[in-house]
């Protein structure tokens, strides 16, 4: 399918909704709120990542993976097909998606410009985070990262809201080596500090087990952390609004 032939419905206002549909990361705790995994509804009808089988009962007319994790792609542990008649797209090939548009350059979905960046976490999976433009909003989601290339970061624009993950509170999160190669999740200090630069906002999701020995206690060690950008700890269902 060609990215730039999919037409979605016109906006009525020039604003973006996002809902985050899940925020907890591939762990077994979980808690009132913070139960479902990945997932990250734009305007009720884009779709990234999906996390849990529901989320498929959304209006959708378009869904965009990050990467082929279990918990940014439940169809994975379950070794089934995951078949639309809607368009996928994602940064690699997978078995179980056999419709799905790979993408590595711009592409467009409707009103909505998608910018591919090539984004560190897997040792054997590709990852995409994603800069999304719909007229003079926009976002950043970044999927799960060990580390965003300089190269890549210099490139990106100033954007309205950043979407990330929380999977480790401390300061250089949990990294590891492979010869040459990092793969992981870095810390949410790292995260603040080389994401600021570009966001209005930054949003937490994808809590690691941190997290969940306290939940309050968890909330306020993201905040605590807010500097110059306003940081927003996510829970199941928050929507925002730009």
């Amino acid at each position: 399918m060609d990215p730039k032939s999919l037409k979605l419905s016109p906006s009525e206002f020039n604003y973006m909704k996002i809902k985050i549909l899940g925020t907890r990361g591939k762990i077994e705790p979980s808690a009132r709120g913070y139960k479902n995994h990945s997932g990250i509804l734009i305007d009720g009808k884009i779709l990234i990542d999906v996390g849990e089988s529901e989320y498929m009962e959304y209006d959708l007319e378009a869904v965009v993976f990050t990467h082929f994790h279990p918990d940014h792609a439940y169809f994975v542990s379950q070794q089934e097909k995951f078949s639309s008649e809607i368009a996928l797209f994602g940064p690699e090939a997978q078995e179980f998606v056999p419709n799905l548009t790979v993408v590595s350059e711009k592409f467009n979905i409707g009103e909505y410009q998608f910018t591919p960046v090539p984004v560190i976490h897997a040792l054997k999976l590709k990852s995409l985070g994603y800069v999304i433009q719909k007229g003079e909003k926009s976002i950043f989601i970044t999927g799960d990262v060990a580390w965003i290339e300089k190269a890549e970061r210099e490139q990106l624009p100033k954007v309205d809201l950043v979407i990330t993950e929380a999977t480790f509170i401390n300061k250089g999160g949990r990294i590891n080596r492979k010869k040459d190669r990092i793969f992981g999740h870095t810390g949410v200090p790292d995260l603040i500090r080389i994401l600021s630069p570009m966001a209005g906002k930054i949003v937490f999701t994808h809590y690691g087990n941190w997290f969940f020995e306290n939940v309050e206690d968890g909330l306020k060690k993201i905040k605590v952390l807010e500097e110059d950008v306003p940081l927003i700890p996510a829970k199941d269902g928050m929507e925002i609004e730009i």
